[in-house]
């Protein structure tokens, strides 16, 4: 029996796609620019053959769109848009041919990808996790290596140490055994993906040895305010400070309300102490 189209019409939620009859019966949906390429038309007899190209080069299509509209959103490796594209269901096929288009126009690149997330991803975190991350994205490891090889020792250690530091203040204020920070900060560096010898280079130059160490952090002007924090506790202090004064003459009541109204707001105790001075006894340094 021989096959004839019947009936061509446009789907209605999507503009660019029509539903194709054959014999009256609805056969399979395609792009309306396939219908002008294959000079489909009403009355015009099929061959299996000519409906199976259609179809192949519709799913292409379509492919090659959602795989368009998925790198838009950000850089992709090679292996996520074939990841991407197999969980949509489409054949090997399709999806090679999808990739060597992505490939030949740039819109895929394995090696500028790997750079680009090298590039942003150092600055946080080691060697270690970055090569972990791009091997799942599905980077080959020998451009992994080249790549990561370009980072000296002393530029990855260097953001350690930063990162550490950080860290150290950090456990400093709810911890004074040296023994323990120095165990958290360790893991802490390890989570990173620091390898062992620059974790011991990054503990070794913090010299954490002595609880002076510790006492030196904390007393650093770390847990000071920052100036745009200082100036936004200035401000809240002196509106309150402002409302309680038309209300109370008593000074030392309406020092102790504005007190507890910033204890209240989370504020450190030091720090409200500093203005509390400045604006009661007005007094300019509080650093």
């Amino acid at each position: 029996m021989s096959k004839i189209i019947t009936k061509i019409e446009a789907q209605k939620k999507k503009d660019n796609r029509v539903n194709i009859f054959i014999n009256g019966e609805f056969a399979f949906g395609c792009s309306s620019e396939l219908v002008y390429y294959h000079n489909l038309s009403k009355g015009k007899e099929i061959n299996i053959e000519e409906l199976k190209k259609v179809i192949v080069e519709d799913n292409f299509l379509t492919a090659k769109t959602k795989a368009l509209k998925y790198i838009e959103r950000a850089l992709k490796s090679e292996f996520q848009v074939r990841e991407f594209l197999q969980k949509k269901e489409y054949e090997d096929s399709v999806i090679d041919r999808v990739l060597e288009f992505l490939k030949a126009y740039k819109f895929i690149d394995d090696e500028y990808y790997a750079k680009a997330f090298v590039t942003q991803n150092i600055k946080i975190e080691g060697k270690g996790n970055i090569r972990y991350k791009l091997i799942k994205k599905g980077i080959s490891e020998e451009m992994i290596n080249n790549i990561l090889n370009e980072i000296s020792s002393m530029d990855e250690e260097t953001v350690a140490l930063k990162l550490a530091e950080k860290k150290l203040r950090a456990l400093c204020k709810n911890e004074g055994n040296i023994v323990k920070i120095k165990s958290k900060l360790n893991t802490f560096l390890i989570s990173k993906g620091y390898n062992f010898d620059t974790i011991k280079s990054v503990v070794n130059k913090l010299e954490i040895k002595e609880k002076e160490n510790i006492e030196a952090f904390r007393s650093d002007g770390y847990n000071q305010v920052k100036e745009n924090q200082w100036d936004e506790l200035l401000s809240i202090a002196e509106k309150r400070y402002e409302r309680l004064s038309k209300s109370e003459e008593d000074a030392i009541k309406i020092k102790k309300k504005l007190q507890d109204f910033l204890l209240r707001k989370g504020y450190n105790y030091s720090d409200i102490k500093t203005v509390l001075n400045k604006i009661i006894k007005g007094e300019d340094s509080y650093y």
